[in-house]
């Protein structure tokens, strides 16, 4: 559903486009009649042209880019609302040979360790490979430092730990503390690199939210 969204959302973009550039219309009023008028077999033709290559444009953009996830919980509240529209990188565009080239603070899209889910899940990176991650009343500790998370809204006040996360996993909990499904209550924490998806960079809908989504460790 969300793919088809994105397919939409460009072929709307080159109909919009091309009404432009044929003067269909002019804003802010749609001239219905002017448009109507002004159908034809070779416009017919533009329409078809254009929405095959917008479709080609679409699945280029879904296979090797990214695409649009829609969130479905209040677990990553403020930073994300239910219903949020999201864009997010395909993984192909930050791993290497290295491994994956994401930092603490990070909106990752992954397959989350639990038995029987199918659903991606959305939360912000906390743990890396090896690190130790301590919570104690709410506070985050890792490899015993204290990690001030300012930008959090809604905090929770449980112990959890510590953890060391394995090599080649990481540790994930959600911004919305008090109402979150995230690691520090799985039977298994830690997410396989392997079943990281994608990465969020920017809320695309509704359009009074858009905004591209900062590391908050990186601003500093």
């Amino acid at each position: 559903m969300n793919d088809l969204i994105l397919v939409i959302i460009i072929i709307l973009l080159f109909f919009i486009k091309l009404g432009i550039s044929n003067n269909w219309f002019s804003f802010p009023r749609i001239w219905l009649p002017n448009f109507l008028k002004k159908i034809s077999k070779e416009s017919i033709k533009e329409w078809v042209d254009s929405a095959f290559y917008a479709s080609l444009l679409a699945f280029f953009v879904i296979t090797f880019i990214g695409r649009l996830y829609i969130i479905p919980s209040s677990s990553m509240v403020t930073t994300l609302k239910p219903g949020d529209i999201i864009f997010g990188i395909n993984k192909i565009w930050f791993s290497s040979k290295n491994g994956l080239k994401v930092s603490r603070g990070d909106i990752l899209i992954f397959k989350p360790p639990i038995p029987n889910e199918n659903r991606l899940y959305i939360k912000r990176l906390i743990g890396l490979p090896n690190e130790k991650v301590f919570i104690n009343q709410g506070n985050l500790y890792i490899n015993d430092n204290l990690i001030k998370e300012d930008y959090l809204v809604y905090r929770d006040y449980y112990n959890y730990g510590p953890v060391k996360v394995p090599k080649d996993k990481y540790f994930f909990l959600g911004d919305n503390r008090p109402n979150s499904y995230d690691s520090h209550l799985w039977d298994d924490p830690f997410v396989h690199k392997n079943d990281i998806k994608a990465k969020a960079l920017i809320i695309v809908f509704p359009f009074n939210r858009i905004k591209i989504l900062i590391n908050p460790f990186k601003e500093k």
